[in-house]
């Protein structure tokens, strides 16, 4: 059977009824694997450590088969030093939230292992994947994961192995986006477009964000696509994709 490589973004206690609303969701639907992209301390105002309840579900949930991959640090950026391509990028695809875009390789790394380790700490859960927020990456970012060992990470257009460049699959992200009306526009559109153009692919990768959630109309879209691709597809995390050594 094909694959639906399904995310949930932006996993912190500031999203944590929407978050359970989605988990909810999937459910209903019959999907038990699926991959969470946790934030350790959004926006540098939720820290995991002071909600060890959050931390508990989390740990639950991976108990049943959910996926948990690091998604930055505070997935809060800095246009500072950044060149103009990079203005571009970040202002195209997120509002000041492309953390990992102007780093360099030491502060990459710094922070990496910082995730990993806090988020191993509070929940006894490996952490062996990231993805950068807005999936907005740099040299300097690349550079740092070649030498954090995690063994996988994905761009908006594929996933790959980081320690060895290799690309595990290489197949658009497919997800509906909020910010200005063309912005939401134009995902929505691919949202409709890809399920033609993806039709003949193994691996469709779709990815869901809390503010999804919060928009009835958007909400009711999304599980509407996913209820369709999950007529024909199962539903599967990173790991389960990545070929065995």
């Amino acid at each position: 059977m094909k694959k639906l490589q399904l995310t949930v973004h932006d996993v912190s206690p500031v999203h944590a009824v929407t978050l359970e609303e989605i988990h909810t969701a999937l459910g209903q639907m019959g999907v038990v694997r699926y991959s969470m992209l946790v934030v350790p301390d959004y926006h540098g105002k939720w820290p995991l450590g002071e909600y060890p309840e959050f931390c508990d579900w989390l740990k639950g949930l991976a108990d049943s088969g959910v996926e948990m991959v690091l998604h930055g640090f505070s997935h809060r950026g800095s246009s500072a030093g950044l060149g103009m391509a990079d203005r571009i990028r970040s202002a195209l695809f997120t509002r000041n939230e492309g953390e990992f875009l102007g780093l360099d390789r030491p502060d990459a790394e710094k922070l990496l292992e910082e995730g990993r380790e806090v988020l191993q700490q509070l929940t006894g859960i490996e952490v062996n994947g990231f993805v950068a927020p807005a999936w907005l990456y740099n040299k300097g970012t690349t550079a740092a994961l070649k030498n954090t060992g995690f063994s996988f990470t994905e761009s908006r257009w594929r996933i790959w192995d980081p320690r060895t460049g290799q690309t595990i699959l290489r197949v658009p992200i497919v997800n509906y986006a909020g910010g200005i009306p063309l912005k939401r526009f134009l995902a929505a559109l691919w949202v409709s477009l890809s399920g033609k153009a993806l039709a003949g692919s193994e691996t469709v990768r779709f990815a869901i964000h809390p503010h999804d959630f919060k928009n009835e109309s958007v909400r009711k879209a999304v599980l509407k696509r996913l209820k369709t691709l999950l007529g024909t597809r199962s539903s599967v995390c990173f790991q389960d994709i990545i070929p065995v050594p």
